[in-house]
């Protein structure tokens, strides 16, 4: 199987700085440049399915990516952005105004901590891979399949089949409309490209 991973376009945030996570936030016209661009690069694959979160954003890109093609968008709602609680709308200095002591205490244990109302990134990685594993389900071994999301998701899939622990997370850089590849190579997932813009 092949696993086309695409991120959502640039977005415009009411809020420049601030924490939106798995809400709606409006793409921004770069960000719809970005996506119908992302959704070009993969013109020319066989795509056996495309699947996408239910944000707007991702369903944007997930349309670029199915022109000219005669397939519906399957929506996954494990493929959401991570759930950032009470932190939502607000920037990291108003958390550390209203909220003193969450962002020290989501730095100590990331994978755990969700005090904040939201998800913790190991609740994030849950979700997603059992996502993942509900489309591999469905799907042939030499199927090829898009799923359109956002950065964490991304990060979760791309993760777990780099083997990499929660602090390299942050060392994978998924920029916006960007596209990674993972490919079953022998059996097993390979991350054959991640993060780019130009395929």
């Amino acid at each position: 199987m092949r696993l086309f991973l695409v991120r959502h376009g640039a977005v415009a945030p009411e809020r420049h700085g601030s924490f939106y996570g798995g809400t709606e936030v409006r793409l921004s016209s770069e960000g719809m440049a970005e996506a119908r661009e992302a959704g070009r690069q993969l013109r020319s694959e066989n795509l056996n399915a495309i699947y996408a979160s239910p944000l707007s954003r991702a369903q944007f890109g997930a349309k670029q990516v199915a022109e000219g093609r005669n397939m519906q968008i399957r929506t996954e709602p494990g493929f959401l952005e991570i759930d950032r609680g009470r932190w939502l709308g607000r920037t990291p200095e108003e958390v550390q105004s209203e909220y003193p002591g969450d962002l020290e205490a989501h730095a100590q244990d990331p994978w755990s901590w969700r005090s904040h109302g939201g998800e913790s990134l190991g609740d994030l990685r849950t979700r997603v891979l059992e996502a993942l594993q509900r489309v591999r389900s469905v799907h042939d071994q030499q199927d090829s399949v898009a799923i359109v999301s956002h950065m964490f998701p991304t990060r979760a899939i791309l993760a777990e089949v780099m083997g990499l622990d929660l602090p390299a997370w942050k060392e994978l850089e998924i920029p916006t409309a960007s596209i990674s590849l993972i490919e079953d190579v022998d059996g097993q997932p390979v991350v054959q490209f991640f993060g780019r813009q130009q395929l």
